[in-house]
């Protein structure tokens, strides 16, 4: 699985990062990723909304690790 580690990012680059990593894994097809946020912090808190409002993204799950997400990706048609 694709994972995207945001750590040590400004809020602006990662929302950059992740929009941009998002349509990488569109693009080829990939199904399912991991998007690292930490455990605390304005990126764990904003996430969320970028998920919500990102039409590429089918739905976001906790991962078992309390600093992540599980992110479903739609099907490129």
């Amino acid at each position: 699985m694709r994972k995207l580690d945001l750590h040590g990012f400004t809020l602006e680059e990662a929302y950059q990062e992740f929009t941009d990593f998002i349509y990488s894994a569109y693009e080829d097809s990939i199904s399912k990723v991991e998007i690292v946020t930490g455990n605390s912090g304005q990126i764990k808190k904003e996430f969320p909304h970028w998920a919500e409002n990102n039409h590429q993204i089918r739905y976001i799950e906790n991962s078992w690790h309390k600093g992540s997400f599980i992110v479903k990706i739609e099907k490129k048609y």
